[in-house]
């Protein structure tokens, strides 16, 4: 009943319930864009460069004379895989990193905590260009690179958690009852630290996508012909010079409601999860 109570809290949220709407319609482009799409998202056809929105292409076409709205249906797979992929990776090696050197003070927690502050003082997008440079530009090794820039996130936000919780007298009672502190930590503290973090992951998809389409914009990230929205905005505003504003402005578009979707599930989820934080 009480999770049941959660759910409907959170549907109850005007923002969750547009974030809800706009997912829903990313979904279904990742799952039926063979049959949605009328033109393939890599093949070129020169005939057709850079025509206006009409009737047979919806978006119009860029440079290369590919469809903008085959490649933005396409790309919302690859966009929604590196930054889905990055976030879920992150948060399965970062939570119980926090969890631990949030329990266990020491040597270990202290080195693991700058070696975090080194990672965090580097800018993010500066950082994520020398990594992939390093690893190639890839789809999975743009993914691998978001998830090392955010481990640290989510170790900081878990650990913080430990710190206030290590030390009440719910824990204390569980190590009098002889308790191992492997089942102290799993069993009564991260259950009880977990809630952040669901919150941040919303947050941080959304800023995964910023990311990789920034990468893809200066060329560091995905390469041509795979359709990614930032490799197609950076193509298109080349163009918007000469008055050819739909190569950008579509996948550009696709961006913004992709993260403003997150932002919304992340704001709706941060309310239903801490009272004091509801708008009145």
């Amino acid at each position: 009943m009480k999770k049941n109570g959660i759910v409907l809290r959170f549907l109850q949220r005007p923002s969750a319930v547009i974030g809800l709407t706009i997912l829903a319609l990313q979904v279904i482009a990742v799952i039926f864009a063979p049959w949605i799409v009328p033109y393939s998202p890599i093949e070129a056809n020169p005939l057709v460069s850079l025509e206006a929105p009409s009737v047979a292409h919806w978006l119009g076409t860029d440079v290369s004379g590919m469809d903008i709205f085959s490649r933005i249906v396409y790309a919302t797979r690859i966009n929604l895989l590196i930054s889905i992929t990055a976030v879920i990776v992150a948060f399965v090696i970062g939570v119980p990193l926090g969890l631990l050197i949030g329990y266990y003070r020491g040597l270990l927690s202290a080195t693991v905590m700058r070696l975090f502050d080194f990672i965090q003082s580097f800018p993010v997008f500066v950082l994520g260009m020398a990594l992939v440079s390093v690893m190639g530009q890839e789809i999975w090794n743009v993914a691998i690179v978001l998830a090392v820039l955010f481990i640290p996130m989510f170790a900081r936000l878990i650990r913080a958690e430990v710190l206030s919780l290590r030390e009440r007298p719910f824990i204390s009672a569980a190590r009098c009852s002889g308790a191992t502190d492997l089942s102290i930590m799993f069993r009564h503290i991260l259950p009880n630290a977990m809630t952040p973090a669901i919150v941040q992951i919303s947050i941080s998809i959304g800023m995964a996508i910023l990311l990789t389409a920034g990468l893809s914009f200066v060329g560091a990230g995905v390469r041509m012909p795979t359709p990614e929205w930032g490799l197609m905005v950076s193509i298109g505003a080349q163009q918007m010079i000469l008055g050819v504003w739909w190569v950008a402005l579509f996948p550009g578009l696709a961006i913004v409601l992709a993260v403003l979707c997150f932002a919304l599930l992340g704001d709706a989820a941060r309310e239903v999860a801490d009272p004091t934080a509801r708008r009145r």
